[in-house]
């Protein structure tokens, strides 16, 4: 059986872009599935691509082809390669931090040589590599048009560029760190607070805790938050902390309510950072 392809863009769905990806994809080989992973990462965020990577490979069948394409160096010296995973999947992406969070799972990785790996005819477009050498690299991977040694030639693994990854720290009764990722369509926000840290904090589920939000110097969020299993703890419209189910850190949200579009208005636009979100929890003590 052939292995699926995965996409992930930056392009939205509001162009043709991702059709024209698919419509390569099909010409090398008609039988080849293709699935969405996101089309509507945060324009240029490569942080927020590969932690989506991160969260999403582990449940998808070993030999699976995952292409992320989050490119803001497009048609610059960057590479752009084909990294074996330790569980045979494979990532097409451009190296610029995109493997950043799978890079413990990484075997192996090869640099797209495009003389061979590129849509015939695309030689003079210098900005739509997600087309011209990522979805037609993947395709001819995935048909056996080339095996991986065909890809290119490999590299070190230390040579793949990535970005710094800061974990939050934890106290008795305090936890403190920053958001690491946020997703438009609910609204949540996730930390880089791990739950297994989290739990040292002494704060168990049902426990109200003080959370506050603070961006360069200007506090956007100060309340008193149940810690809880999920959102339905809540009335319609509360926060709530809970430990995120599709990665293992402590994340914010409201209850049938976009936390993101009430709290942090500016998040999703293009150059913000999310580190600049400084979270800080607190237990709040039972009176009495």
């Amino acid at each position: 059986m052939k292995p699926s392809i995965v996409l992930q863009t930056d392009f939205g769905l509001t162009t043709g872009f991702v059709c024209a990806m698919v419509g390569v994809i099909k010409t090398v080989d008609q039988e080849l599935a293709v699935y969405d992973l996101n089309h509507e990462i945060r324009p240029f965020d490569m942080r927020q691509a590969s932690f989506l990577l991160a969260d999403t490979i582990p449940y998808w069948r070993p030999g699976t082809i995952f292409v992320s394409v989050v490119d803001p160096g497009v048609g610059t010296p960057r590479r752009g390669c084909v990294a074996r995973l330790k569980n045979g999947s494979y990532v097409v992406t451009p190296d610029n931090g995109t493997l950043t969070a799978v890079l413990g799972e990484i075997a192996e990785v090869r640099e797209i040589d495009e003389t061979v790996n590129r849509l015939k005819g695309s030689e003079k477009s210098g900005t739509f590599h997600g087309r011209d050498v990522f979805a037609y690299c993947a395709a001819k991977l995935a048909s056996g048009v080339i095996d991986y040694a065909g890809v290119g030639p490999a590299y070190p693994v230390s040579e793949i560029a990535t970005f710094p990854v800061t974990r939050g720290s934890v106290g008795e009764g305090v936890a403190e760190g920053e958001i690491a990722g946020c997703l438009r369509h609910f609204g949540g926000a996730s930390t880089n607070i791990h739950v297994d840290d989290f739990e040292k904090t002494g704060i168990r589920l049902g426990d109200m805790t003080r959370v506050t939000i603070v961006k360069n110097g200007e506090t956007l969020f100060d309340r008193d938050v149940l810690f809880h299993r999920s959102f339905g703890y809540v009335p319609e419209g509360e926060p709530i902390l809970y430990n995120g189910g599709t990665s293992p850190y402590v994340a914010l949200s409201l209850n049938k309510r976009s936390f993101a579009a009430k709290y942090l208005p500016d998040i999703f636009n293009p150059g913000e950072n999310f580190a600049d979100y400084k979270v800080h929890i607190a237990k709040v003590k039972k009176e009495g």
